[in-house]
């Protein structure tokens, strides 16, 4: 394929694409900015890494100026250009709408090109000074550990080419190009699959054309290159349609391998049928592999002493037999030992008459949903939750008369209702970082197949002022001075209205979130708790059954009338 440098109307995208980025990277406060900034000097070079808070890119249109996953730009001659660029951020089946099977039959066509998903770390090589010097990041960052062993890694599989950096960097400066590969390596790093010597080292998966829209080659091409330089390749294959792909991914899950080896899952490359643009989603196997991701985080959260969760109902007697010889692992705080410990469990889980074809025979079980409502406002959602419960029949927990020091007690309330309910709305601190930090790790620590569900009110680019004036015209009974003649209240509703976290499920305060609902705080009542239902009936298929329109204005009265 023949690429080089960017098009006239390609470089007007990028200028564009610049002043936006800067522009919502110097936003403040600085917890509104949907973007930051990170800089760094490599060889003399100013490289500057944009990134954003991932959970944006699952929002439908996505806000952010850009949706690469692992953007580096840096100016050559006076002009700033784009050195690295990964793949545009692209998600698992069923974790977006977008991504659920449905939509994927309705929306795509092949051919699907299914690549071999490597459990390693993301790695991204560019070219500088005219090809002259190779950049090699992380996901994010420059100047890291994996950036590093990836750059020794890079020149072994060179040198036993009889190629140098150089060759590498000239072909890439040529093309105008960003080498995409996968970083596994388990002397540096264990991760979550054991891949043996011979099958260490960088894995080539993609190379992106360094513009404003994502354009990646195909994997013919792609191994083409892998073997020119020496790289490891990775394994794909080509389905005509999505019957075949699904097909084909499903006996692999049955099987638990391909090719005699366990794998994370597949990355697809296909068509939208309206743009004709690629679209790409993911594939992720359950067993073994996100059985052994959870013992990994396990490992971690007992060595730090913290609380954990589990789906698997193996990870529970793992967690129990790792404590028990906490000792003979100390070294896995440096990033190795894990795959040892897991060998030695399994091994012991045999010895105690279990068999290792029962052990990955585990089904996940999250039966018990928290819904949380993280929200600057303090005058709707009461009426919303309890609209919400009286709709499906959910339990219902506040927080509003209990104090501090009785706060264990409310935990407790919560646990114990789960008795009587699988759905439990706690409705209480609109600090989701409070909220992380102790409810819901004592909830999960006490419900061990429970789930959170945030209900998210989307405040970024929402100044106060329209927040406070948007609530003061809601059309809510239930608070009779909230209407647009009482103008004298403006004062009391705007200082109801809290300060706005952005809401990060990557981070270690969020990480025991597993999803979130969107709504809108600029909206009445009603049409959000539409979205609520219409989304919790999309996660929870075999629980919940879509409402009418009907039903949910009922509801809606039902808890107007009880407050008057």
């Amino acid at each position: 394929m023949n690429w080089g440098p960017l098009t006239r109307e390609e470089q007007q995208e990028f200028q564009k694409l610049l002043v936006k980025m800067k522009e919502v990277s110097t936003v403040e406060p600085a917890s509104k900015r949907l973007q930051e900034q990170e800089v760094s000097v490599f060889a003399s070079h100013r490289i500057v890494s944009w990134r954003s808070t991932d959970f944006l890119h699952r929002k439908d249109p996505c806000p952010l100026p850009t949706r690469a996953r692992g953007l580096f730009t840096s100016a050559e001659n006076g002009e700033e250009r784009i050195v690295a660029r990964g793949y545009d951020k692209f998600f698992k089946i069923d974790e977006v709408r977008r991504t659920e099977w449905t939509w994927i039959e309705s929306n795509t066509h092949g051919p699907f090109e299914m690549t071999v998903k490597e459990d390693g770390c993301l790695i991204l090589a560019g070219s500088l000074n005219q090809g002259r010097e190779l950049l090699i990041t992380s996901k994010h960052s420059v100047d890291v550990p994996h950036s590093k062993v990836a750059r020794r890694w890079m020149e072994k599989h060179l040198s036993q080419m009889g190629k140098t950096i150089e060759d590498l960097a000239g072909f890439l400066h040529k093309i105008n190009a960003t080498a995409v590969f996968e970083l596994c390596d388990e002397e540096f790093e264990e991760q979550v699959l054991e891949y043996p010597e011979r099958a260490r080292g960088l894995y080539l998966h993609g190379i992106n054309r360094n513009s404003v829209k994502l354009n990646t080659w195909p994997s013919t091409e792609v191994t083409k290159v892998a073997e020119h330089f020496g790289f490891h390749k990775v394994q794909w294959f080509i389905m005509n349609t999505i019957e075949e792909g699904r097909e084909f991914a499903d006996k692999v899950h049955k099987d638990q391998m391909l090719d005699g080896r366990a794998i994370e899952g597949f990355v697809v490359r296909c068509k939208l049928n309206e743009s004709n643009e690629l679209y790409m989603f993911k594939i992720k196997y359950d067993m073994p592999y996100l059985m052994f991701h959870e013992w990994r985080n396990v490992t971690y959260k007992i060595l730090a002493r913290e609380r954990f969760l589990t789906t698997f109902p193996m990870t529970r007697y793992y967690a129990s037999w790792f404590k028990q010889n906490l000792d003979r692992f100390s070294g896995i705080n440096s990033q190795k030992g894990l795959f040892s410990a897991r060998r030695e469990f399994i091994e012991h889980y045999k010895s105690t008459g279990g068999s290792e074809a029962e052990l990955f025979k585990q089904i996940p079980n999250k039966s018990k949903v928290l819904l949380i409502l993280v929200t600057p406002i303090d005058y709707v959602k009461t009426t919303l939750l309890q609209a919400l419960s009286h709709l499906f029949g959910f339990g219902h927990v506040k927080d509003s008369d209990i104090k501090e020091s009785q706060q264990t007690e409310f935990y407790t309330r919560i646990s114990n209702m789960f008795n009587s309910y699988d759905f439990v709305i706690m409705e209480g601190s609109r600090s989701i970082s409070k909220l992380q930090e102790t409810l819901i790790a004592d909830v999960k620590s006490n419900i061990r197949n429970c789930q959170v569900v945030t209900l998210y009110w989307a405040c970024e680019n929402i100044t106060e002022l329209r927040l406070s004036t948007s609530i003061a015209n809601l059309d809510d009974q239930v608070y009779n001075l909230l209407t647009s003649k009482c103008t004298a209240t403006f004062p009391k509703i705007a200082g109801n209205t809290g300060p706005f976290e952005l809401l990060d499920l990557e981070s270690r305060t969020n990480s025991l979130i597993e999803n979130f609902i969107e709504l809108n705080p600029l909206e009445d009542i009603a049409p959000n708790l539409q979205i609520i239902a219409s989304e919790l009936c999309r996660m929870f298929p075999g629980k919940l059954e879509q409402p009418s329109d009907i039903e949910i204005i009922q509801a809606l009265e039902s808890v107007r009338q009880a407050a008057q």
